[in-house]
């Protein structure tokens, strides 16, 4: 009877050990590698970038709307006709609110009204900068302008046909202007300083013969 009593205890407890063993999970070995999830990559989208150019080439082309020539005791300031100029200039763009450049004029100046007084020519060559507002963001481009250089005078013609000469003199110019898909319109107040004589008058006396004006005028950037 004892041996009968001990066989069926260690039956029962074979059997608990099975049923503990099914319960309890295994356990996972800590070398085991565990799947990481694949990092979220997000799409970023970057504009184009429109670059500005950084040089650019002004021809341009503008007549006088309003001139005269210095004041004299004997002469008439007072024009009549049409003075024109013909300008290149090239631009190096410093940013978006500053170019700087060069530039090279021919600028035929009106005639005197005056019976008397020497007309003449010029082709001034001269540093010019623009100060773009862009800042304002219009649909256009304004900007300020200005001019500064050296002024070579020539072709002086007496009005009466007496023998003339015209020396060369500093040139400067200053206005406003505005550029639109590449074509600009300048309003230019300028001077050109030059002395000029009749050679037979007045025993070949000098005067001051500058030329002022304001011109209106049209360009395209040519940009490379």
């Amino acid at each position: 009877m004892k041996k009968l009593f001990v066989l069926g205890c260690s039956i029962f407890a074979l059997a608990a050990v099975a049923q503990a063993k099914e319960v309890v999970p295994k356990v996972t070995s800590s070398k085991e590698v565990v799947p990481t999830p694949a990092p979220i990559v997000e799409e970023v989208v970057v504009a184009p970038v429109v670059a500005t150019p950084a040089n650019y080439v002004n021809l341009r082309v503008g007549g006088d709307i309003w001139s005269r020539y210095s004041s004299h005791h004997f002469l008439n300031k007072n024009t009549d006709g049409l003075g024109y100029e013909v300008a290149v200039e090239g631009y190096r763009r410093l940013n978006d609110q500053f170019d700087l450049g060069l530039g090279v004029a021919y600028q035929d100046h009106a005639d005197r009204k005056s019976p008397s007084g020497a007309e003449y020519k010029s082709v001034p060559v001269y540093v010019t900068s623009r100060h773009n507002m862009t800042y304002l963001n219009l649909p256009f481009t304004p900007y300020i302008k200005a001019n500064g250089g050296y002024s070579f005078n020539f072709d002086a013609n007496d009005v009466n046909g007496n023998d003339a000469s015209v020396h060369n003199g500093a040139y400067w110019a200053a206005g406003l202007g505005a550029e639109y898909n590449n074509v600009t319109v300048d309003f230019m107040y300028g001077t050109n300083y030059a002395t000029s004589r009749a050679n037979n008058v007045n025993g070949g006396q000098k005067f001051n013969n500058d030329y002022q004006r304001v011109t209106l005028s049209v360009g395209y950037n040519f940009n490379f």
